[in-house]
């Protein structure tokens, strides 16, 4: 694919589980960032042929209508179409891929992408069965943490976070080369915004 660019790119900071951004949703943190993106851009909102946004944990009650709330709050048309994806934590990645080839099938020229979380905000939950059609006397509804569960690939009884940790013992990955990877991408992205 030729000719297609990232011409701006904006982020919250990370927040601590629990932390001074707990109470901000998924959607208000992904209008932020992408507000601010549009402005360092310089790109009219008005512009944009398409929304795509990542997220997980649908932790708000308006997750489920993530990428077309965030385009709505930063002023993108209503005919514009918004799709929200889940693919863990290549989510916000994905969402780029998709734009790129949304532009060079043609189908767009201006795509919004990113991610966003809020994950202090999983909600704790009942079973819906339990707690619709009731239990057996005595055995009371338990509550379940929908962020564990949400992070748990229930086929392979794995935890999401153990699979980096498997993937860099399998192909000898340090931490020492994560973080020059780290750096070494910054140190790119700085030189081509000089």
């Amino acid at each position: 694919m030729s000719n297609i660019f990232i011409v701006a790119a904006k982020r919250t900071p990370f927040g601590a589980f629990g932390g001074a951004l707990k109470t901000l949703t998924s959607t208000e943190l992904g209008a932020i960032s992408t507000k601010a993106a549009l402005s360092a851009g310089k790109i009219d909102p008005s512009l944009v042929d398409a929304v795509y946004f990542g997220n997980v944990i649908q932790s708000s009650s308006d997750a489920a209508y993530l990428a077309r709330h965030i385009g709505l709050k930063c002023g993108i048309p209503i005919p514009v179409p918004a799709l929200t994806i889940n693919r863990l934590c290549g989510s916000g990645f994905e969402t780029v891929i998709q734009g790129a080839k949304s532009i060079a099938l043609k189908e767009a020229k201006i795509v919004v992408c990113g991610g966003s979380e809020n994950m202090s905000m999983a909600p704790l939950q009942a079973d819906g069965n339990d707690a619709r059609w009731g239990i057996s006397l005595g055995s009371g509804l338990k509550m379940r943490d929908s962020l564990w569960d949400g992070l748990t690939d229930q086929y392979a009884g794995t935890p999401m976070g153990m699979t980096a940790e498997n993937l860099a013992e399998k192909y000898g990955i340090s931490r020492e080369d994560c973080d020059e990877f780290a750096i070494r991408s910054q140190h790119t992205w700085a030189k081509a915004h000089k």
